[in-house]
């Protein structure tokens, strides 16, 4: 399925119905973008949504959606179905090896909304995906780069860029970390990344979340390179994770050991209010996603072996490995190397073992978070 960007005019019209749909018809909205429900609807033309391939007429002339449209602050934002109801073999829903990573309330909205962008910032959004935190940074930004190593992604962002209006502020390009961007310096470098730990496997995760066996194979990357592309009073945000000890998870280590000589005040803004434990994560994930008694839901696009799981659980111990963090790091300027940890006294992530998927949520779950989505 692609995304027709052939008619500008089109896309932005379909921002309106979108707006309409989903203020003055809620739960079908949700039945559409969230359920994956066949609807008739006749309160007013959606034709436009079908011309650009966010829906697709079915032969009983119902409307089915053809990708996920998140909707946040007046913005919507297409993206893929994580888990679809038509893309299943048997029980197991299948993931997309070049998919667009769907948009989870507790992850890249926390990114988009949070992230600060002065007037006049150039901005480099890396491993932009459907485009969300680019799209936000354009309302302040002088001027937006964003980047993803998947051609779909940056088609993807390209058109929720026209669709929100900002098109004009943002330069998309395809390219790995910084392959895209050689010789350019920015006053802010935000992501969202590919920080999923995983077992050692040929290719079996999607592009979009495979960190390596500690979650840390593009930040590793990123710390390397970094600084390179900042302006003197350039600062550094992104959506942080990695396995760890009870005290310190990798991430910080590795960019401790290769930062601890730079000017730099690093504030590691933890998610939850302590770190998860890889033990019952691995637990509560089997319970939930692999061991369902009507469906899996595994992160994976093809099956992992029992000997390469193990392999990893074995690597994950022998490294002192037994936590599992969750942050939004923000690196500024300053005098001296500084590393703070900052934990909630409540969970802001409140899902800490990826369990809950759109859905299987009730309709009061879905209104609940997209409200708290607003309020970040």
């Amino acid at each position: 399925m692609t995304l027709n960007l052939i008619d500008k005019n089109v896309i932005q019209t379909c921002k309106f119905l979108l707006d309409a749909l989903y203020l003055k018809h809620k739960q079908l909205y949700v039945d559409l973008f969230f359920y994956e429900k066949d609807v008739l609807f006749g309160d007013f033309s959606l034709e436009p949504l079908v011309l650009v391939g966010i829906l697709q007429r079915q032969k009983n002339n119902k409307l089915r959606a053809q990708v996920q449209v998140f909707p946040m602050s007046g913005k919507f934002i297409c993206t893929d179905f994580n888990y679809s109801l038509h893309r299943k073999r048997g029980k197991t829903f299948l993931t997309q090896k070049d998919g667009v990573w769907g948009i989870l309330p507790e992850e890249t909205p926390v990114m988009a909304k949070k992230v600060v962008v002065h007037r006049g910032d150039i901005v480099l959004d890396l491993a932009t995906g459907s485009g969300m935190i680019a799209i936000f940074c354009a309302d302040r930004a002088q001027r937006v780069i964003a980047t993803d190593i998947n051609p779909k992604a940056i088609h993807y962002a390209r058109f929720n860029a026209i669709l929100n209006g900002v098109d004009d502020k943002i330069d998309f390009r395809v390219g790995d970390l910084f392959s895209a961007v050689k010789g350019e310096k920015f006053d802010l470098i935000v992501w969202n990344g590919p920080t999923v730990a995983v077992p050692e496997t040929s290719g079996k995760y999607p592009i979009y979340s495979d960190g390596g066996i500690d979650g840390i194979s593009f930040t590793r990357r990123f710390v390397d390179s970094a600084l390179d592309y900042l302006t003197p009073t350039g600062r550094l945000q992104w959506y942080d994770c990695a396995v760890g000890t009870e005290k310190m998870p990798v991430s910080m280590e590795y960019l401790q050991s290769q930062w601890n000589s730079k000017g730099l005040r690093v504030l590691y803004h933890s998610l939850t209010s302590d770190a998860v434990s890889l033990t019952k994560s691995f637990a509560i994930y089997e319970k939930y996603n692999l061991n369902q008694p009507s469906f899996k839901t595994p992160l994976s696009c093809q099956a992992v072996t029992k000997k390469e799981e193990e392999k990893w659980h074995v690597w994950l111990t022998s490294s002192g490995y037994t936590h599992f963090y969750y942050a939004f790091v923000e690196v500024r300027p300053a005098t001296k190397f500084s590393l703070t940890f900052q934990f909630p006294d409540k969970d802001v992530r409140s899902d800490r073992y990826l369990t809950r998927f759109w859905l299987w949520m009730s309709y009061a779950r879905i209104y609940r978070m997209l409200k708290w989505c607003e309020k970040l």
